[in-house]
């Protein structure tokens, strides 16, 4: 069985949830504090704050089985006591505006990652469903600084791509980029451009291949399937190099399909409802992984992109 740390799970953490991720060989997963208790894609502070103080009570309420994550060390504490690991994160900035001193007191408060645009343009930079494709805005470009210096890993997986070449050229960091896979066999506005790639292997980021369906069908296909997502991994291992690939699920499992009817009004971005995954579940994960070896991995290759890929991100970031 393969060890995972998940980039982005999106499913209802419940103590049932936790166990069969335990069980299924899940070490780590980062979960999104703005879609907790529902979507918000563009989150004030008090919305982030009110988010941020309910997830944090909900794990303390799951403590015998997730421990949260704030040191790399975090990390082997969790796998020595038998509980899952939980990084928290964003998937925009927190409601901070121009006060990006306010960063230091997410980070005071267990926050590990943090993305800088979400779809839409903001203060610091556009968003990938933003037409004019503009880079950081001078404030991003301090964001960028500001999450360096505090030990925040920064997501690009919403991020447009301007702003995401932007952002690899600046950070002195690796970034990661949570959850997406390659523009060049799927072009949705989410997946990443051969350049963003090519940035992100400059940098020493890790791309998490997602099982998103939108982001996984190939041309001329109807339905995603596993082979599509071994697909998006060779395409990016062939570009990047192994230890640039890792998994972020974004399973929704447990989660009612209302939440998701807001992002149905852009299905260049989303897709059509119901998604059907191509790895539906935990144990369908554990064994796509074991069928890398059919695509020329080796083990070592798919225990790295399993876990080992962002672990050293973490360590690099962590620090």
């Amino acid at each position: 069985m393969f060890k995972v740390f998940d980039l982005l799970n999106g499913a209802k953490m419940t103590a049932e949830y936790a166990e069969a991720s335990l069980k299924q060989g899940v070490a780590a997963v980062h979960i999104t504090l703005n879609n907790y208790r529902g979507i918000n894609p563009v989150p004030d502070l008090r919305h982030s704050l009110n988010e941020l103080a309910a997830y944090r009570r909900h794990l303390a309420s799951l403590s015998d089985l997730v421990y949260p994550i704030e040191t790399f060390n975090d990390f082997a504490h969790a796998e020595k006591v038998g509980k899952l690991g939980v990084v928290l994160g964003y998937q925009n900035v927190p409601g901070v505006e121009r006060d990006l001193a306010l960063m230091e007191l997410f980070h005071g408060l267990g926050v590990r990652v943090i993305q800088i645009a979400h779809n839409i343009r903001n203060l610091y930079g556009d968003g990938c469903a933003e037409p004019a494709n503009a880079g950081l805005s001078s404030l991003g470009r301090d964001m960028v600084a500001v999450l360096n210096d505090l030990g925040i890993v920064i997501d690009l997986s919403h991020v447009g791509d301007r702003s995401s070449l932007d952002i690899l050229d600046l950070s002195s960091q690796p970034v990661a980029i949570t959850h997406a896979n390659a523009y060049s066999l799927c072009a949705n506005a989410r997946n990443k451009s051969d350049a963003v790639l090519d940035g992100l292997k400059a940098n020493g980021g890790v791309l998490g291949v997602t099982y998103l369906p939108p982001l996984v069908l190939l041309p001329g296909q109807k339905k995603p399937a596993a082979a599509d997502v071994a697909a998006h991994i060779a395409y990016a291992v062939k570009r990047m190099g192994a230890g640039h690939v890792g998994i972020g699920s974004d399973f929704i499992t447990g989660q009612p399909p209302e939440r998701y009817q807001e992002f149905m009004r852009k299905p260049e971005v989303y897709g059509t409802w119901p998604w059907l995954y191509p790895i539906n579940d935990l144990k369908e994960q554990q064994d796509f992984l074991a069928s890398l070896t059919d695509i020329g991995l080796s083990k070592a290759e798919i225990e790295g992109m399993a876990c080992g890929n962002f672990l050293r991100l973490f360590q690099a970031v962590m620090k």
